[in-house]
């Protein structure tokens, strides 16, 4: 590790030595860039002409709060197959969950927070979080079409009125292709192959096109890897199907749905002083397994089947631009165990939402946004789960030509269905309460919050010109959401304690600092005068409490945070970097009791993550790409019940060494504008070339050295 570590420093100086000279001695780059104080793009989406072949680079967009990445032109040192692979180069995004090679549920972290508090969207349309497994409760990446996202929205932080109040994390938004006007009847499209080690592959099959203000699209995604791990084979199947109508002044109203068919075995015991041990597999303990899946030949696994259908309308207009979404999903999940009876965990969630949204300019220096917004979620045919409402309205107003401010108020009214009754079990033969002290099989809880946001900024020209481009924000906003730690609320997951309630803070430089080089740093603060959190699982407090107190709100919660990105071009070279730090402290009261055990959990998150690239045009045709990613070590708690009894849990501290992973790749054009194809590529990738030794958030064995292939053409 320390000689990676030693590598990548003397490369970053010398990318750093090179960028400076290219800097200072003017030199002439190959690429352009339309960079204002407003937009510090890294470079805009125009081909580059390199021996009369086209290439175009990287687009990634920088501005205070947000990275917006364009998946059509970003490219990795490995083969792309899902959205989350997108992710996971981003420094803010902690991932580890059972294997790289199995895209699954969003076992992630966002600038330090879990799933549960921040938001994944698409077309600003918030997911309902129901992809987990017995409580846990999460997005499923793999339902999300790859083929179907334009750009993916990483927004930091509180600070928009636009967004839940559960967000506070921060905001994943997907968003989608825009439809187009085609003069003459058009069909685009693009197909795709890859093999991996590990018999990993994928194939992906797109074609769009239209015809004058008619669009149609079509895509087809298959997936399967035999996996790391004993019992880890996956199989994703994804169809999506869109068709949309250009309306006057460039709106246009679209209708989308996406079906997917998902099957993940679950990672079972290899231990060698077993007798079924398989040395073929790599070794995990019996001791680090819960007893459900320590049986190879039990071929546990769930099944994951479901359905989206969305709508949405834009239309500009003289008295400013009218939006309108909604959608509706549809999702079961199975369980499998041979020899046992999962019937009862099979479950089928709906959830439904939408948004109005109304943005105008007023007086020439104001841009209020108003609307309003509803999700829902509930089991199919039977209970209630979440309600929730919200009107907002926001201004961005223009107070001086060098000063923005963007301020907003969000009303949140929110109904939860808490779960407070256990299904006839071996424990409990009839049936029974959680809490025998509320005799209510569902208990309801209303919850309702004024949430004010604002973010200032200030453009640095000001100071001087050579300050253009250069911008100072700060953003100041109220922190409160009831479900920051459930979806799927049972009646163990805090019924009786506070929202989330506390303040936001930001302080941002984003901007151009050298010719070509873009910065964004971000200082964040975040104080919690309520803060719930789940019992140290460990203790007799956790294993001895009713259901409904296993959890404590800690009073006095501080997590300081840096986020720096840098991305930039010179020459036939593109690089990036991401880094990030987050550290938890609890600053009430310590007094020996599940407060204080609590507070130790706090700190259970990766403190330091590295992540860093460079994108390398030796030939004409050909591309030489090099990833890099840092993590530090980590503590997970790893919480099951043993035979559905809730009394009798499994837990187990899993320690997470820090690790240094490294990803190269050579990407070759094979050819453009040959026949009916417009492009064709081939790529050959290694991951995790030093086989670097980690573990992933069960401290099982994470993916050794791999090796890949893949080809694109476009047509």
């Amino acid at each position: 590790m320390k000689k990676v570590l030693v590598i990548m420093v003397f490369f970053s100086m010398i990318t750093g030595i090179v960028t400076m000279k290219n800097a200072i001695c003017g030199e002439t780059v190959e690429k352009g860039a339309s960079v204002s104080s407003n937009d510090t793009s890294i470079n805009d989406n125009t081909p580059v002409t390199l021996n009369d072949m086209q290439v175009t680079g990287t687009r990634v967009e920088l501005s205070p709060l947000k990275t917006e990445v364009f998946m059509e032109d970003y490219n990795m040192a490995t083969h792309t197959t899902n959205i989350l692979d997108i992710l996971k180069d981003r420094a803010i995004i902690d991932f580890r969950a059972q294997s790289d090679l199995v895209p699954e549920d969003d076992v992630i972290q966002m600038r330090g927070f879990d799933t549960r508090q921040f938001i994944t969207s698409v077309d600003g349309l918030v997911i309902q979080k129901t992809g987990g497994f017995w409580g846990g409760h999460y997005v499923d990446f793999g339902t999300i079409p790859y083929s179907i996202v334009e750009s993916i929205e990483i927004i930091s932080g509180p600070h928009s009125a636009l967004f839940d109040g559960k967000g506070f994390g921060g905001v994943i938004n997907f968003k989608t292709k825009t439809p187009k006007y085609y003069d003459e009847a058009t069909l685009d499209g693009s197909l795709s192959a890859s093999l991996r080690s590990y018999n990993t592959n994928n194939q992906m099959l797109e074609a769009s096109g239209g015809v004058k203000k008619i669009n149609m699209g079509f895509s087809y995604e298959r997936y399967h890897t035999d996996g790391y791990l004993r019992n880890n084979t996956a199989d994703i199947d994804n169809l999506s199907g869109r068709v949309s109508f250009q309306l006057p002044n460039d709106g246009y109203m679209r209708l989308m749905g996406t079906y997917s068919d998902i099957s993940r075995e679950i990672p079972t015991t290899n231990d060698p002083e077993r007798d079924d041990f398989d040395s073929s597999y790599p070794i995990v303990k019996t001791e680090d397994v819960s007893s459900r899946w320590q049986n190879p030949e039990d071929h546990s696994k769930r099944d994951y089947g479901g359905h989206t259908v969305r709508f949405d309308l834009n239309q500009p207009s003289k008295i400013g631009k009218f939006s309108l979404g909604a959608y509706y999903t549809d999702e079961d999940q199975e369980y499998f165990r041979d020899g046992f009876d999962y019937s009862r965990y099979t479950t089928n969630y709906v959830s439904y939402g939408g948004i109005i949204k109304h943005e105008m300019d007023l007086f020439d220096s104001h841009t209020i946004t108003t609307g309003l917004d509803t999700a829902n979620l509930y089991t199919k045919y039977t209970q209630e789960i979440v309600d929730t409402s919200a009107l907002f309205i926001q201004d961005k107003w223009d107070i001086m030509e060098f000063l923005t401010l963007t301020a907003g108020l969000r009303y949140e009214d929110t109904s939860i269905w808490w779960n407070n009754w256990w299904s006839p079990s071996a424990t409990y033969p009839d049936g029974a309460y959680k809490d025998p002290s509320h005799p209510e099989e569902q208990v309801k809880k209303d919850y309702n919050q004024v949430v004010p946001k604002s973010l200032l900024t200030w453009q640095m020209e000001q100071l001087s010109p050579a300050f253009k481009g250069m911008s100072l924000s700060l953003g100041v906003s109220k922190i409160w959401s009831p479900r920051s730690y459930c979806e799927v609320c049972s009646w163990g997951s805090g019924v009786e304690l506070e929202p989330a309630e506390g303040m936001g803070y930001d302080l941002i430089f984003s901007g151009k600092i050298l010719k070509n080089i873009f910065l964004n740093v971000d200082f964040s603060r975040y104080d919690f005068s309520d803060y719930p959190i789940w019992a140290n699982a460990a203790t007799d407090y956790f294993k001895e409490a009713p259901w409904g107190r296993r959890m404590v709100s800690l009073e006095d919660v501080v997590k300081d945070g840096v986020d720096i990105e840098i991305n930039g071009f010179f020459g036939k070279t593109e690089f990036y970097t991401s880094y990030a730090f987050n550290e938890w402290k609890y600053e009430g009261p310590h007094n020996g009791g599940p407060e204080e055990w609590a507070d130790a959990d706090l700190s259970d998150r990766a403190k330091h993550r590295l992540n860093a690239g460079i994108r390398y045009r030796l030939f004409a045709p050909t591309l030489l790409l090099v990833d890099y990613k840092f993590q530090s070590e980590q503590t997970q708690q790893v919480i099951e019940m043993v035979d559905d009894d809730p009394s009798d849990l499994y837990v187990r501290e899993a320690s997470l060494d820090d690790y240094s992973l490294v990803d190269i790749a050579v990407e070759q054009t094979l050819f453009t504008n040959w026949r009916q194809f417009k492009k064709g590529t081939v790529k050959l990738y290694a991951t995790n070339i030093f086989d670097e030794e980690y573990s992933n958030s069960r401290g099982y064995p994470m993916t050794d050295r791999t090796y890949g292939v893949s080809m694109n053409f476009s047509f």
